[in-house]
């Protein structure tokens, strides 16, 4: 420990805490532009300057190590001078632009300035002026001239997302920021570049002169888009929503987000939502009174009862209480256990699944793991927050190994990476699992490569048995999309109540529904949040389509699915609603509602509600439930014992290759393609094959190709990636111009599939 003197103040600190630190800790503040508590220190900016007994010149308290017995002084007239030198001289070129600029009311450049700086400039020259602004990409703009050369947001992508987007170009006083080779910034995080920007440099494309900070109506909220839950703020202005922004949370994201976060709300705000309940009378579908609408719907519920052919689906994007409405409602009202949240998703039986999904630690726990073991899993499209966590334990001097189908954008943080196809890796996961040792701060990550695969058991087998060896080891299974974990604990499985108690008698998931509709028929099926005909294989849906007596769908848009239906009911999205989701690593996330509720819609719950009014019913939630969604963490990752399981490895023969589906965050979902500026961040889908694959079959690079499985076939354009295992052909998850589910209903990695020109 390390004793020393700030502004007559005596501390304490451990060996290796900086001045600026120590002042901060006895509440003295210091002006900093640089300095960034989540990254090391720089001492670019010198704004933090301090006097120091002994020392001859002012010092940067941000890079300055405490020594015993140093005597600080922050308030000096050194100090004070040299910080308003300092800002004398970055006002120098800066445009004081503030009545225009977005920064304007949250720049911490105007509020130093005030506090810090000097009052008047003895500077008069005629200022620089470059065009503006200048697009960094669809979400990010580039104001040159108001930069001050930080370098927090090229060190963001140095230290913090490792993606390199941003760079320095030039030098001296031409030194801007700018984009590797001039390209669009490629990254997955820039919004949080615009957000510890300390100036009007960097803006945001979709917010930018939409509104001030003080004309906004702030509050907490959660971000549902993916499974990682993170905490955000929304702001709204007239009762519209204006942008979204991190909210800290050690526990989850920190103070990041990725940029579905942090831009992905514009299709709250799209023409394209449904805005009243639609009929299909004569073959075509109608406006219609919410009267109308729900009065039919309950009457064909109602007549489906008896047979008990009714079915549920969807429930990813509803709140974990309103998937407990719609299973309660299916359940109790309809008699049935045929409901599924997963659509779109791995469907497997609870024997089948081995081990529930979910993680053992915190999110934030990953910053302090020293070997991590990724596998089968590509982080950033998957739980993109989950890498920044991650990223921080890499640069902590964690060991990274990936093992996996194909090699993720994260590659070169690997300390060690083996490819290999599907069902070939036993023998390298049982060479890695040897060295995890006891005393390790050790953990595994597992991905939809293995756990949608016929590797899952034997995978997760190997794992347990690990696991048992050295108690201190974590696994986390890492599958699902957005509430996906919510509606599990709500109960929209076919085998699983709430709070996950095991039924005595299961219903038909989401497949076994699709193959018993498609052969004999079904009464009705009620589908919410989801979209099951753009999702199962385009053949079988129709098939089963054609048997449907009924379908109701409730959802924002016209989905592919709506289009098909009998009934159609719009709903609120996320930023509308109250209540709560479940992440990964099962905890709750609150949700509030963010900006003015659109006039004649209601929430899924409210509908569900409605609904069981007309048949008669109260539906309202458990107690026990209640209960549960008050408590601050809802674990129920369940880890058996013993899991036996043994593999079958895959095998291409007569020339077949072995698929993989990828998934990636910025897909051509319905909600995805309805952000106008976010959506410019999708890339064209191809499907990829090692180039010796490629030479084996006279193929040639960026050909448009047919693949063939299951008597079904899509067509893509090729490429050729060395980043893919051989033996192995990668289709992207998510896009309307490659329809993958044709080729597998479960999206099984490992199946057998032909690819010709």
């Amino acid at each position: 420990m390390i004793n020393l003197t700030i502004d007559g103040q005596p501390i304490r600190v451990a060996k290796g805490t900086t001045v600026y630190t120590a002042a901060t800790q006895l509440g003295i503040k210091i002006p900093i532009f640089c300095y960034h508590d989540r990254m090391p220190p720089f001492g670019a900016c010198r704004m933090c300057l301090v006097q120091v007994d002994k020392m001859p010149k002012l010092q940067t308290s941000c890079t300055l190590e405490a020594t015993e017995g140093m005597v600080v002084h922050t308030q000096s007239e050194p100090a004070v001078d040299g910080r308003k030198g300092i800002i004398e001289l970055l006002l120098i070129n800066h445009p004081l632009d503030c009545p225009i600029c977005d920064r304007g009311g949250e720049c911490p450049l105007q509020d130093q300035t005030m506090s810090d700086g000097p009052g008047e400039s003895r500077f008069y020259e005629e200022k620089r002026h470059f065009k503006k602004p200048i697009p960094l990409g669809p979400v990010l703009m580039l104001d040159r001239e108001r930069c001050i050369t930080c370098a927090r947001c090229t060190r963001f992508g140095e230290v913090v997302a490792g993606d390199h987007a941003l760079e320095f170009i030039d030098r001296g006083y031409r030194t801007e920021v700018g984009t590797i080779d001039g390209k669009v910034s490629d990254s997955k995080f820039i919004g949080n570049t615009i957000m510890i920007c300390p100036v009007g440099a960097l803006t945001s494309q979709v917010y930018r002169f939409r509104a001030r900070p003080w004309d906004n109506d702030t509050v907490d909220s959660s971000c549902t888009l993916c499974p990682v839950g993170c905490s955000m703020k929304l702001d709204s202005r007239d009762g519209e929503i204006m942008r979204t922004r991190s909210s800290e949370n050690h526990h989850v994201n920190d103070i990041w987000l990725c940029d579905k976060g942090w831009f992905g709300y514009e299709f709250a705000s799209s023409p394209e939502r449904l805005q009243t309940p639609l009929l299909r009378h004569n073959g075509d579908l109608f406006p219609a009174s919410w009267e109308e609408a729900l009065d039919y719907v309950a009457e064909k519920m109602a007549a489906a009862k008896p047979k008990g052919r009714i079915a549920g689906l969807g429930g990813i994007p509803l709140t974990t209480e309103e998937n407990y409405l719609f299973q309660k409602l299916m359940r109790e009202a309809m008699g049935v256990n045929h409901i599924d949240y997963r659509v779109g998703m791995p469907v497997l039986s609870l024997d089948e699944e081995g081990v529930a999904p979910g993680m053992e630690m915190s999110i934030g726990a990953c910053e302090e793991l020293d070997y991590i073991l990724l596998l089968g899993l590509d982080l950033t499209e998957e739980f993109p927050v989950i890498w920044l966590r991650l990223k921080q334990a890499i640069n902590k001097g964690a060991k990274v190994v990936y093992i996996g189908h194909y090699a993720p954008e994260i590659a070169p943080y690997m300390n060690e990476m083996y490819l290999h196809a599907p069902g070939q890796g036993k023998n390298i996961l049982a060479e890695q699992l040897a060295k995890v040792a006891t005393g390790h701060k050790a953990a595994a990550f597992i991905g939809q490569q293995y756990l949608a695969s016929i590797d899952r058991k034997p995978v997760l087998a190997a794992l347990l048995d690990a696991k048992r060896q050295n108690s201190g080891f974590k696994i986390n299974l890492l599958e699902g999309k957005g509430n996906s974990f919510g509606a599990r604990l709500a109960g929209m499985h076919p085998e699983l109540a709430p709070l996950n108690e095991r039924l005595r008698t299961p219903g038909l998931n989401a497949l076994q529904w699709l193959d018993t509709t498609a052969k004999e028929g079904w009464d009705l099926l009620y589908v919410a949040g989801a979209d099951p005909a753009a999702k199962f294989p385009s053949g079988l849906w129709e098939q089963a389509r054609s048997k449907l007596g009924f379908m109701v769908v409730q959802d924002l848009f016209l989905t592919k699915t709506a289009r098909q239906a009998d009934v159609v009911l719009p709903a609120f999205c996320y930023i509308e609603k109250k209540g709560h989701i479940v992440n990964v690593e099962g905890r709750l996330q609150k949700l509030q509602i963010g900006k003015m509720l659109p006039e004649g819609l209601y929430s899924d719950g409210e509908i569900f509600t409605l609904l069981a009014e007309k048949l008669n019913f109260s539906l309202q939630l458990g107690s026990d439930f209640i209960k549960v969604l008050s408590s601050e963490k809802a674990v129920f990752t369940k880890r058996p014992e013993k899991l036996e399981g043994f593999s079958t490895a895959s095998k291409a023969s007569n020339g077949d290759l072995l698929a993989v589906f990828a998934p990636s965050l910025f897909d051509s979902g319905v909600r995805m393609r309805e952000n106008q500026r976010l959506s410019q961040l999708i890339k064209p889908p191809k499907v990829s094959i090692h180039p010796n694959e490629g030479k084996k079959r006279n193929l040639t690079d960026g050909q448009i190709v047919r693949v063939h499985a299951n008597g079904n076939s899509v067509t893509s354009k090729l490429k050729f990636d060395a980043r893919v295992a051989e033996s192995t052909i990668l289709l992207p998850l998510g896009f309307e111009q490659i329809a993958v589910g044709d080729l597998s209903p479960n999206l099984w990695n490992g199946i057998p599939v032909k690819l010709e020109a």
